[in-house]
């Protein structure tokens, strides 16, 4: 017989010894808890050389189609099992290959003329003979025990039939507790997929803000400073552009390697998205107006941004090309933006800065590099306190920090205009939005969108355009049911090209709808027609198309690209700028003009709304020309949604 084919026997004991009971049920106690397979695999070998007559035994794992070691009860064994794990053969190995178990009765016989190192290794060490028993579950072997003896002789069926029962029981409990590694595994990556950027690695949003707000505690408890340096990559849509994103994604991932390596352990790199990074300082002197620690702490800024600025000047070599990437750098230290009220522009109570506004001050500081100083610093750095007299900077930053409040201290509203058939029944509605200033009354969304976008609040200001838009609608679609008016068929709501880019659209867009039970043609979304030169944002309005969302683009013909984007996009509305309609009745040049963008639109299948249509003869006119609504004072203001409810209500 073969001594590595099974043995036929298949006897069965009738009672398990009680020390085997003990030993097992030790065994299923380690299971149920917190022990991970290896741990148990080495409890295996224990119970196995303690409980089975053999003079000592070792296990191997199945790592895909190659053995590893775990575990051996003394150095005998732990010397040949290291060896198959060498050699990959021997009966160990043939094990796991055929599913089956190997016996080899006496390793001298010889018809034994396999694993010829594996035997001499066995004869070094005076060990005569050796059961191998894989550990099979779920038609896996997970891996194998293999158990020795310093004397030859047939193994007994009762004494198979045991390290059988035995392998039985280990790799059921072996199976469950990887299935629990496996799901701790999952929870953790799901929790580091969750803080962490998919592409560099780097810490995302939450985990930054997290870490920011934790850095601002310690910092008042010890009287020191935090800092954070807001990056922006200059001309990185070109990389897109020339080179694809994969290129793109590769400049990112080095700009993160790079810069992350350059810094202090305590330092935090993060990834906010697009080609925005932001870096947190933590534990600077506090400083102060002319002390030395004001001092100090400038020369640590100033030695962040040379730092950063050697690491980004060595040539990145992507696609074949060398780049040299260059960045914005906004700064804002706690200490600066820490003196002010948001709500009232005096001190604040307790002198804190909350990490959202720090980090929309740093972000404001960037874009303001970027605008003034691209063209002299490639790597230009301005701290919130930076450029120019006391009096001249700080309106702007302190409507900064109001604005980052504005909507946690419900100041933000949305107003809705009408927009009409040239019979004057409502069509549609479109959502604008409004600041109640607490100094400065109800101010129109052009006082302080800019604003909104240089910091990147646009974002989650957006987001909260869009619910309270969908749960309007939904509203009008109950109060409204029946009435003469009808309500609006749809709302539209305008998004800056930042929101367009947004991964998180979708999500916001499709969360609000499913809240407030609405279909997607309910939600329309305007553009402003320069969004277009953005390549990142057509992608995402086909998306949005393809949902059932109508698109209109709004001051049709003065933007960019106008006819080339227009077929390229299913946009279902345009509208004529107010600069057209002013002054029709009198200027035939401005006549001709929106005939010929009425003509240019009708013929693309997109309806033509005219905007700024304030007197009975420019509607009139504009619907001479062909447009297929109005929208402006003539046909109704801007005003609050309970305004325009009793009033079609009635």
């Amino acid at each position: 017989m073969d001594p590595r084919t099974p043995h036929p026997g298949t006897g069965r004991a009738d009672t398990v010894p009680e020390a085997m009971s003990a030993a097992l049920a030790e065994l299923a106690v380690a299971a149920s808890g917190q022990a991970g397979p290896e741990e148990l695999l080495k409890q295996l070998v224990d119970i196995a050389t303690e409980h089975l007559d053999v003079d000592g035994a070792g296990v191997m794992v199945n790592d895909g189609t190659l053995l590893r070691f775990v575990h051996a009860d003394h150095a005998a064994v732990t010397s040949v099992e290291q060896l198959q794990q060498l050699m990959q053969e021997g009966p160990c190995h043939d094990a796991l290959l055929f599913g089956v178990e190997v016996v080899v009765d006496d390793v001298r016989d010889p018809v034994q003329t396999a694993w010829p190192q594996y035997v001499t290794r066995l004869l070094e060490e005076g060990l005569l003979s050796v059961v191998a028993i894989p550990l099979i579950s779920r038609d896996r072997v997970w891996g194998v025990l293999d158990l020795y003896r310093r004397r030859p002789g047939t193994w007994r069926l009762e004494e198979l039939h045991w390290a059988r029962l035995l392998a039985r029981m280990a790799v059921s409990y072996l199976v469950l507790a990887a299935d629990r590694q496996q799901l701790v595994q999952a929870q953790q990556d799901l929790a580091h997929a969750s803080t962490h950027d998919a592409l560099t690695g780097l810490a995302n949003r939450t985990l930054l803000l997290d870490r920011l707000q934790h850095a601002l505690y310690a910092a008042r408890r010890h009287q020191r400073a935090v800092a954070v340096f807001f990056l922006d990559l200059d001309r990185f849509k070109a990389v897109n552009d020339t080179l694809g994103h994969a290129a793109g994604d590769t400049v990112l991932a080095t700009v993160a390697t790079r810069v992350n390596a350059s810094l202090r352990q305590e330092d935090t790199l993060a990834r906010l998205g697009g080609d925005e990074f932001v870096l947190l300082c933590e534990d600077l002197p506090l400083g102060g107006d002319g002390s030395e620690e004001a001092g100090e702490l400038e020369r640590h800024v100033r030695a962040v941004t040379t730092r950063l600025r050697r690491v980004l000047a060595r040539p990145l070599h992507v696609a074949g090309v060398d780049l040299v990437v260059s960045a914005s750098i906004g700064v804002a230290v706690s200490s600066d933006v820490a003196g002010l009220d948001p709500a009232d522009g005096g001190p604040r109570e307790n002198g804190q800065v909350t990490a959202e506004e720090l980090l929309a001050a740093a972000d404001a500081a960037m874009y303001r590099a970027k605008r003034h100083h691209r063209d002299e610093d490639p790597l230009a750095v301005r701290t919130a306190s930076d450029g120019g007299d006391q009096r001249t900077r700080r309106p702007g930053r302190h409507l900064e920090r109001q604005l980052a409040r504005a909507l946690t201290h419900q100041q933000l509203q949305v107003h809705y205009q009408p927009i009409t058939d040239p019979a004057g029944t409502v069509h549609a509605v479109e959502a604008l939005l409004r600041w109640q200033h607490p100094q400065h009354g109800l101010l129109p969304a052009a006082r302080f969108i800019e604003l909104a976008v240089d910091t990147g609040l646009i974002v989650e200001i957006g987001h909260w355009v869009v619910d309270q838009t969908c749960a309007q609608m939904a509203r009008w679609q109950r109060q409204l049911t029946g009435a003469r008016a009808g309500g609006p068929e749809c709302a539209y709501v305008n998004l800056s090209a930042r929101e367009l880019a947004d991964p998180g659209l979708t999500a916001t867009l499709a969360d609000a709808l499913r809240t407030h039970d609405l279909p997607p043609q309910r939600l329309g979304l305007e553009l402003v027609e320069d969004s277009f030169s953005d390549p990142d944002v057509l992608p995402g309005l086909q998306e949005q198309h393809r949902r059932g969302h109508p698109l209109s683009v709004d001051d049709f013909g003065t933007g960019y690209s106008s006819l080339a984007r227009l077929v390229e996009l299913p946009v279902r509305m345009a509208k004529i700028d107010r600069a057209f309609t002013a002054g029709l009745e009198g200027d035939p040049r401005r006549r001709a003009l929106v005939d010929a963008v009425v003509t240019v639109a009708t013929s693309l299948d997109v309806q033509v709304i005219a905007e700024g249509v304030e007197t009975a003869a420019q509607a009139s006119r504009v619907a001479q020309a062909g447009c297929h609504y109005l929208q402006g004072f003539h046909c109704g203001r801007p005003e609050p949604a309970d305004v325009l409810t009793a009033r079609w209500a009635s």
